[in-house]
């Protein structure tokens, strides 16, 4: 190795690269000064500094940004509910009559409003029909021929289950409805030949014909006021619609027909304004829904499509209506919003279910 003299004598660039070291020993303070972190002007705040970087969230109150899961949820489909809590709280409940069970037996089953939680409520041999709920929520008449094949009307108690039969004469009865206070049952008797209007107490007793049409006469509920009742009859030779006044037992006819248009299942609105009813006034023989004003007797359709409709009844708040159409070759029950006008298909089975009720 040669000694450092030997270097600085014998090599050219030796020199030149003392001086360019030398001139960087002297910039590298300057440097430092100017590349090192931002100085704050004194008395400034600190500016805190971020733990990691993370874009925070906004919280600004927007119309539909929502934001979206990091992996699928199962969530309900969106469902207003039609009512206020029922008289012994839970959801509103719809009863109605069924063969689903064996195909050919009509039994009682219930189910929440939006058409969930199908439970059975009536085990028998016998052909059980025509539910209607007590205005209290706890019971529920209807009929069946399970005593002797005469079609009788029952009492459910919906919190035994046990049945009670209120009648017991030898002419068929369908079709019970509750009074507004549960005091009364308004029914459809039949005997010689036609079909009239009958009331009793709720216990069975007291059973008076109201009507004597000389037709058929079917019943669909009372007033709000428990002073008139609804009815179809056919006592002038053509289905049309009255109401009769309890107190005098007088009818006054609310839909006349001259032709040939069925107009039936008149049922009170919750206020006492309008009746809704089924006819095929507009669409000849295919039923659709009409609602019916009572102080301007006017009508207007619910329904305008190519499907017979049978046994609507409003919701306790009015703005449902629960009916009966055809699907997929059998009966199955709907509700209609009535300021939409949409319809929910609410059993979607391929066997019948039949005369809905609420709760």
């Amino acid at each position: 190795m040669k000694p450092l003299r030997t270097w600085f004598e014998e090599d050219e660039f030796v020199l030149p690269a003392v001086v360019l070291l030398a001139l960087l020993l002297l910039l590298f303070p300057f440097y430092k000064c100017q590349c090192g972190p931002r100085q704050k002007p004194a008395g400034a705040a600190p500016t805190p500094t971020p733990v990691a970087h993370i874009a925070q969230p906004t919280f600004t109150r927007t119309a539909t940004a929502t934001p979206r899961p990091r992996r699928p949820t199962r969530t309900a489909t969106a469902t207003a509910q039609p009512t206020p809590t029922p008289p012994g709280g839970g959801l509103r409940k719809i009863a109605f009559a069924s063969n689903r069970a064996d195909g050919r037996r009509y039994q009682l089953f219930m189910m929440d409003a939006d058409g969930r939680n199908v439970k059975r409520l009536t085990v028998s041999t016998a052909f059980d029909r025509d539910p209607h709920f007590s205005h209290d929520g706890r019971r529920v008449a209807f009929t069946s021929n399970r005593d002797g094949g005469i079609y009788q009307i029952h009492v459910l108690d919906l919190a035994t289950r046990q049945v009670r039969q209120l009648t017991t004469s030898l002419e068929d009865k369908t079709n019970p409805f509750w009074s507004p206070d549960d005091t009364k049952i308004l029914f459809t008797l039949y005997q010689k030949g036609s079909s009239e209007l009958a009331i009793m107490d709720r216990d069975g007793s007291h059973i008076s014909q109201i009507t004597s049409s000389f037709g058929d006469s079917h019943g669909y509920g009372f007033s709000p006021d428990g002073q008139m009742v609804s009815f179809e009859s056919t006592m002038h030779n053509r289905n049309e619609i009255f109401a009769l006044n309890l107190d005098n037992h007088q009818s006054v006819m609310l839909l006349q027909t001259d032709d040939k248009s069925y107009r039936g299942d008149p049922v009170f609105s919750p206020r006492g304004k309008y009746l809704v009813f089924s006819s095929d006034v507009l669409t000849p023989k295919v039923r659709q829904l009409y609602l019916y004003q009572l102080e301007t007797k006017e009508y207007f359709p619910l329904t305008q499509d190519l499907t017979d409709k049978d046994d609507p009844i409003f919701s306790p708040d009015g703005t449902l209506i629960a009916y009966v159409a055809m699907w997929e070759n059998a009966w199955n029950i709907f509700v209609l919003n009535i300021k939409t006008r949409e319809s929910a298909n609410l059993t979607q089975s391929y066997f019948d279910n039949v005369v809905p009720t609420w709760r």
